[in-house]
């Protein structure tokens, strides 16, 4: 549930945006990213029973994916990092599932190219200064649908375990 009220608040951030409605803008960031904590924490539960490792650097990541996010929202310059930490944290989680089937090997897949698409970016990018204000926005969303797939997925295997 709160992964699924997470992604719906990333979606509907990006939809006022911050020029146009910029308290709502706020609200909508800190409850996106704050309500990711309870899904870094189950996954972590989900995690640790395979490796241990993984598990570990998947929370912390995560967190820092919640953190450094809603520090890149408010301060644009830090979206390269808040990027690059997702990226890490994407494939960190991605390899598990991949790996393991503890999540749907698909969703896994996903979250592994999606890991692959952020690190190119964040390389390709970064070093040459770009504004990268204007990918935040629809990167935002995409965190959003991403967190929807996973809420869908962690739903799904609650329900059928």
């Amino acid at each position: 549930m709160w992964g699924t009220i997470a992604g719906i608040a990333h979606v509907a951030a990006v939809a006022f945006g911050p020029g146009f409605y910029p308290s709502w803008f706020f609200l909508l960031t800190s409850v996106a990213y704050g309500l990711m904590l309870p899904v870094i924490a189950v996954l972590h539960v989900r995690h640790v029973a395979l490796r241990e490792s993984g598990a570990m650097l998947g929370t912390v990541a995560g967190t820092s994916v919640a953190l450094v996010g809603i520090a890149a929202s408010a301060a644009p310059e830090l979206a390269v990092a808040a990027l690059f930490v997702r990226a890490i944290w994407w494939w960190t989680i991605g390899k598990i599932w991949w790996e393991t089937g503890v999540l749907p090997r698909w969703l896994g897949a996903i979250t592994l190219g999606l890991a692959v698409g952020e690190f190119a970016l964040v390389l390709a990018l970064g070093p040459l200064s770009v504004d990268m204000a204007v990918a935040w926005l629809p990167l935002r969303a995409l965190l959003g649908l991403w967190l929807l797939a996973l809420s869908f997925a962690l739903w799904r295997s609650r329900v059928t375990t």
